[in-house]
């Protein structure tokens, strides 16, 4: 199962991820909470990976498709501290070229500011 731990750092929300990103497994929770976001307007996201202990052909099509909705509002999804797998995973399907990684938060929070 995936939880979310959820904070607020100036106008940007940091969603950190732990568990499995992955088909029943929190794929559509995921989902539905960033669709909660864009719904309130808060279009500044940083999912934090950290904690993310497997992630399937689910969890990057969620990722996509959110990552997407959230442009097209507007908007900004980046990514902070993926794991080794997950970084396999965004090599393999070139999506490292598509999404913003950082691997400090400070530094993901600062890249909003430009």
């Amino acid at each position: 199962m995936l939880s979310f731990v959820e904070r607020t750092v100036g106008d940007v929300t940091v969603l950190e991820l732990s568990g499995r990103l992955a088909l029943s497994e929190g794929e559509a929770e995921f989902r539905q909470r960033v669709d909660q976001y864009v719904a309130d307007r808060r279009l500044k996201l940083v999912v934090d990976m950290k904690m993310v202990t497997y992630i399937d052909s689910a969890g990057v099509g969620a990722l996509v498709a959110k990552f997407l909705s959230v442009r097209r509002a507007g908007g900004h999804l980046k990514l902070l501290h993926m794991t080794p797998r997950s970084n396999r995973l965004m090599s393999i399907t070139r999506l490292q070229l598509v999404f913003e990684i950082y691997e400090a938060e400070d530094l993901a929070l600062a890249s909003f500011a430009g």
